[in-house]
């Protein structure tokens, strides 16, 4: 807990020291599925991967012209193998690199506490990595790798690979010439 502590503090002090640059705000939602080998593909038709449960995930931050984006975020992951329900509670760092005018390559990373329902007193850190091809509007397309920090059949600690979408609302500080708000074109 003293981790998360110092990672919110951390983080709000960083707020405080970016707010002379002009950067915005932003909001994101996303919905993912975490993948499932299956290792009992015997024939052609069947596929390699199934969907091995459901994550919606929601988080509020800073971005510097959509290139550097830091924000707070929570969710509920449902893992259905191992018959598990997480609340993750995480801060998150988002690189994007611009590779055309309207689509941008990011590379997310993210750590953070998860707790668990309903299995008494467990719960761990919360560690992801993501990978996505985001549009101008905010809607993004994802893998991301997320480790829970706990065990529990066996020593290894839960993991999981996931796809999914996202959707991301970018403001941008208003300007102190007008009251017209600052696109991000303008930049």
């Amino acid at each position: 807990m003293k981790t998360l502590a110092y990672l919110l503090i951390s983080i709000s002090c960083s707020w405080s020291a970016l707010a002379q640059f002009n950067q915005g705000s932003y909001t994101q939602f996303s919905i993912s599925t975490p993948m499932r080998a299956n290792l009992e593909n015997r024939n052609e038709d069947e596929y390699w991967f199934t969907p091995n449960g459901l994550s919606f995930k929601f988080g509020e931050g800073m971005h510097f012209h959509r290139t550097i984006a830091a924000g707070l975020n929570t969710g509920i992951d449902w893992v259905a193998s191992r018959k598990l329900v997480v609340v993750p509670a995480f801060a998150n760092l988002k690189l994007s690199l611009k590779l055309d005018p309207e689509t941008f390559l990011y590379i997310q990373t993210d750590y953070g506490k998860s707790i668990i329902l309903g299995r008494g007193n467990l719960h761990g850190d919360y560690k992801k990595i993501g990978l996505g091809i985001e549009n101008l509007d905010g809607l993004a397309l994802f893998i991301e790798l997320t480790q829970y920090g706990f065990s529990l059949d066996s020593p290894e600690k839960v993991a999981n690979i996931s796809l999914g979408i996202s959707t991301s609302s970018f403001k941008s500080k208003r300007s102190k010439n007008n009251d017209l708000p600052a696109t991000i074109e303008n930049h």
